[in-house]
């Protein structure tokens, strides 16, 4: 049990790290009289990048890979058991599933220093792969001690299997989908019924400001016309005034002409 827990801390340390702390855990086992465990100890191999970050992911987020087994589990029973729907299903949940703990082992490795290749991400996911298609490679991975990455040639369908698919293909849309369609539906009534309200209002505002307009013209016409009423009835006035200081000033003219004749 000692062994199995110093090989699962060792595999998820950092890597640059592994040998040294390998060997302090083998000098200290050896100190205290343990010989069998040092020399186990002592043979342990420093794991490649892609298995140091699946075991990464062993260590830390344990639940993944539970998931990732378990869908691996559903996928065989669908399979065996022709299943048509199911595996329609479950095939897109592996696809989703293993992108996604693919990134998170990548996360994780960045996060404690090591950012991985493109190469060593593919073998990350090649592991995992493995995992979730074998059950012995699953239960290397969830033992989080890999020394190497795992290969596996593919969760190929049979088939039997792959024709329940087609099957499926023809089917009638499922319950859920017709569900999420009548949803859509709703959603989209509801957009046009806010639309529709939006044009009467507009085309209200629109009527308005055509009345307003038409109101405004008549009394711009209406200004305009006395505006000239105005002008004529200035230029009259102009006229008056002109006449009566000709006049004033002829008259003045007279008065200075009479006064001068006086003296």
């Amino acid at each position: 049990m000692e062994l199995e827990e110093l090989a699962r801390e060792l595999y998820a340390a950092d890597p640059a790290e592994f040998i040294p702390a390998r060997d302090r855990h083998a000098a200290a086992a050896a100190e205290r009289g343990d010989r069998d465990l040092a020399a186990q100890l002592k043979k342990l191999r420093k794991p490649t990048a892609a298995a140091w970050a699946v075991n990464l992911l062993a260590s830390r987020e344990p639940r993944s890979v539970t998931e990732l087994l378990e869908l691996g589990e559903k996928l065989r029973a669908a399979q065996r058991e022709l299943r048509g729907d199911d595996l329609r299903t479950l095939a897109a949940d592996r696809t989703r599933l293993l992108r996604e703990t693919t990134g998170r082992a990548a996360e994780l490795a960045e996060q404690h220093g090591h950012r991985l290749t493109e190469s060593t991400r593919q073998q990350v996911e090649q592991t995992l792969t493995a995992a979730l298609s074998d059950p012995e490679a699953g239960h290397a991975v969830r033992a989080g001690t890999l020394i190497k990455p795992l290969e596996y040639s593919g969760f190929g369908l049979d088939e039997l299997a792959a024709a329940a698919i087609r099957r499926t293909a023809a089917r009638p849309k499922p319950q859920r989908e017709l569900r999420e369609l009548r949803e859509q539906l709703q959603h989209t009534d509801e957009q046009l019924g806010e639309a529709t309200g939006a044009e009467e209002r507009a085309e209200s505002a629109e009527r308005e400001a055509e009345q307003r307009c038409e109101e405004l013209r008549e009394a711009l016409q209406q200004a305009e016309s006395e505006l000239r009423e105005h002008r004529r009835n200035a230029k009259t006035a102009r006229q008056r005034r002109e006449r009566a200081q000709h006049d004033r000033d002829a008259a003045a003219e007279r008065l200075r002409r009479a006064e001068a004749r006086e003296r």
